[in-house]
């Protein structure tokens, strides 16, 4: 568990450096919209949903220094192999860290991205399009870490997307008991003449 919160520890550390930048930009591009004081949950949600991207790629697509580098660079292109080593280390060492980081963290760091996209933007709840948004993020990362030195597995992906989709299912949990709650979260359509 202490690697969790080291990873935790740096995911925040990397969004509050990047916060104050985000809220001013924020602030600036609303003033240049005008402001519309229904859009604050929008606005909250948008960079809640950016601050979550920063934390994910600070720990998975902004370079280690070596020193920091805990695995050796390997790309694994076997799918579900994860299951195997996971159960391997459970099973036969008694060691439930690749569980833990491997498998339900490839996992939580996706449900806010199912959950946030379909909650912000109206395009975002039709079923494939939140889970296909984490997959891409995460074969975006994937690709990016191939060059660092750093560990690209197949099995992420695949991963990631349920995550995705957990946070998706979440969602549409959340809008059929609080509808009202997932209005208030969307961005304000213009009206036409």
């Amino acid at each position: 568990m202490p690697v969790i919160l080291d990873y935790l520890d740096e995911m925040l550390y990397a969004i509050m450096i990047f916060l104050p930048v985000l809220i001013i930009w924020r602030l600036i591009r609303w003033k240049r919209r005008g402001f519309h004081l229904r859009e604050g949950l929008y606005e909250l949600g948008v960079l809640f949903l950016i601050a979550v991207l920063v934390g994910l790629f600070s720990q998975t697509i902004v370079p280690k220094p070596k020193e920091e580098q805990a695995y050796v660079h390997s790309i694994n292109l076997e799918l579900f192999r994860v299951i195997e080593e996971t159960w391997n280390a459970i099973i036969y060492l008694g060691y439930w860290e690749p569980f833990y980081i491997n498998f339900l963290g490839n996992i939580a760091l996706f449900v806010p991205l199912g959950f946030l996209f379909p909650l912000l933007f109206r395009r975002m709840e039709i079923f494939p399009f939140p889970v296909l948004i984490g997959f891409f993020i995460s074969l975006f990362i994937e690709i990016v870490q191939i060059p660092q030195n750093r560990s690209s597995d197949v099995d992420d992906l695949w991963l990631n997307s349920l995550g995705a989709l957990v946070g998706y299912i979440f969602y549409l949990i959340i809008k059929r008991k609080f509808p009202a709650f997932c209005r208030v979260f969307k961005k304000i359509q213009p009206t036409s003449l």
